[in-house]
This record gives structure tokens, C-alpha cells and sequence, in this order.
């Protein structure tokens, strides 16, 4: 059976439902109780692949707190692997507070706890060697993010570089990535080009492409895009692919870019083509966006499966 491993953050997420997202300055009352539930990039991918069907082990590290031992309870029942979650004692877990608006577009706060104390050793002795692929987010320092992919031999190493960093990665980090995944204001950000103003139209997709050629080294990339679905931009290929969203009644967004990732890493691990696997990735991502919460509703292989056969795949020049 073919494995995954993702190494990264786990939070319990606080999020509290806002009839708008605040402004700076501004004191936002949220419409009904908060609801806690479990998050981080990481632990978000990773339970985004063991839905999909997949073998996924957790590397991370949690406080030995209540909020640890819910992290730990949840990846459990969701048949994650989690022997690989170190338990620090005398550490408080991460945790993030999200505001989620009527148009359930988010707002996230995100205090790293155990997170911003993975070493690269503790990675290191792992056992990332013996994945078929492995992913890995910037919610742990650098420097583990690195040492995570230099142990990954032989693995696709999947790099989703969020939250995008205020300077420019380091070779030690982007240089090893197999597979590249940015959202679009990502991209813009690593490549040097500011910040995003709005999502592009179809008419600009080929200089996103040309961004993400510009970026990716070695790597294949993958924008993802939102309510714009994702790009697929292969190093070998004259020409890109783009798959867009299918439409789904969207509450909340919070997560949707973890569930693509992880979705995403999952079909890889297994030897699907990127382009296809990608289509199963929008197709999940956008199922997730139907509930509240980063793991509030993550679909099966079969409900992405069959969403992804009503997406489109459509060339794109650059």
C-alpha cells in the first residue's frame, strides 16, 4: 500500500461566524457561539488524505495540554497515523482563532505553540524515507521544513509554501520540491511580484503560468486559485492546464486549500498523473467549502470522484 506522510502544524481552531470580516481598528461581534474544532495545515492534509482513502502518517508536535490530547484524538479517529506527534511536555498546543464571514471568506490568526518547536533532528529520525510522498507546510520553522525534505529520499515531496514567508525561500527549501503548491497570492509573493490584487482572468492565466515557471526550479506547480480552481503548470510542458471550481454552496472556506493539498499529495503517492490528480483535488477542495470548519466536511474518494467528473480540463498557452 502506498504511503503518505505530512509533517506540519496542529491547532485547535476557534471559529466565530462574523456578518463581515473586520477592519483594521475595528471590533467585530460574532452572530452566534464559536465553535472549537481541530486544524493546522498539517493535521487539516493530513486528514484531508486519510479520507480520500489514503495511508497518512502525522509528524508534528503538540503540547501536553487538553487541546494536545484532542489533536491526537482527532488525526486517531480519522485513521491518521499519529505514533510521529511528539508530546512536549510543559508546551501549550497551537491554536488559531478564524473569522468566517457571511460570504465564507476568512480571516485566521494563528498562535504556533508546540508548532514552532519541531526540530529538524526529531524530523530527521522520522522515518520520511520509507513514504512515497511526503508533504510539508511553513507552519514549523524553516529550518525544519528543510530538514524534512532533505530526509525525504526517494519520496515526492510536496511543498505548500503557507503562509507565504516575507522573503524569498531558501534553495535548501524550494530547491527540493517535487511538486510546488502556491495559491495564487503565494505565488505572487515568492516570485517577487507584490501582492495580489484580485484573482485573474482567464486571459491572464498564461502569465500566471509564466510566474510560476519563473519560480519553480525543478518543480512541477500547481496554483490554486480559490473560487478560480487551480493551474497546473508541468516544468516540461509547453502549455498548462486549468481546472476550474465546480460550483457548490459555499460556507466556509477555511481549509479548502489544506483539503486540496492534501488530496492532491495523496494522489501522488499512489502514481496518478498531476493533472488528474489535481481535478480530484478541486473537486474535494470545493466539497469541503459545504460546512463550517477546516475539517468540517472532507470527502470521501468517491464523492470527489464524482464531483471530478463534471470538471473540465482546459489548455492554457505559457
Amino acid at each position: 500500500m502506498t504511503t503518505l506522510t505530512v509533517v506540519g502544524s496542529l491547532n485547535v481552531d476557534l471559529t466565530l461566524l462574523l456578518d463581515h470580516l473586520p477592519h483594521r481598528g475595528e471590533t467585530a461581534v460574532a452572530t452566534s457561539p464559536g465553535m472549537v474544532s481541530c486544524g493546522g495545515k498539517g493535521g487539516n492534509q493530513a486528514a484531508a488524505a486519510a479520507a480520500l482513502g489514503a495511508q497518512v502518517t502525522m509528524v508534528g508536535k503538540v503540547g501536553d495540554d487538553q487541546q494536545g490530547t484532542k489533536l491526537l484524538a482527532d488525526l486517531a479517529a480519522r485513521g491518521v497515523d499519529a505514533s510521529g506527534v511528539i508530546v512536549a511536555a510543559g508546551v501549550r498546543s497551537g491554536s488559531a482563532t478564524i473569522g468566517v464571514d457571511a460570504h465564507g471568506e476568512n480571516l485566521i490568526l494563528v498562535d504556533p505553540g508546540a508548532n514552532g518547536l519541531l526540530t529538524p533532528n526529531e524530523v530527521e529520525a522520522a522515518g520520511l524515507e520509507r513514504a512515497d510522498a511526503v508533504i510539508v507546510q511553513l507552519e514549523t520553522p524553516l529550518s525544519t521544513v528543510a530538514a524534512a525534505m532533505g530526509a525525504a529520499l526517494g519520496a515526492i515531496v510536496v511543498l505548500n509554501p503557507a503562509p507565504a514567508p516575507s522573503t524569498t525561500l531558501p534553495t535548501a527549501v524550494i530547491g527540493r520540491a517535487g511538486v510546488l503548491v502556491p495559491n495564487l497570492a503565494e505565488l505572487v509573493r515568492l516570485a517577487g511580484q507584490g501582492r495580489a490584487a484580485q484573482l485573474p482572468s482567464p486571459a491572464e492565466m498564461a502569465e500566471v503560468a509564466r510566474l510560476a515557471r519563473s519560480l519553480a526550479g525543478n518543480a512541477d506547480v500547481v496554483v490554486t486559485m480559490g473560487g478560480d480552481g487551480a493551474l497546473v503548470v508541468r516544468r516540461s510542458a509547453r502549455t498548462s492546464n486549468h481546472i476550474p471550481a465546480p460550483a457548490v454552496a459555499t460556507v466556509d472556506t477555511t481549509g479548502a486549500g489544506d483539503c486540496f493539498c492534501g488530496t492532491l499529495a495523496a494522489c501522488l503517492a499512489e502514481g496518478l498523473d498531476l493533472t488528474d490528480g489535481a481535478r480530484l483535488a478541486v473537486a474535494a477542495a470545493a466539497l469541503s467549502t459545504t460546512a463550517y470548519g477546516a475539517r468540517g466536511q472532507l470527502p470521501s474518494r468517491a464523492a470527489a470522484e464524482h464531483l471530478a467528473e463534471t470538471v473540465p480540463v482546459q489548455n492554457v498557452s505559457g
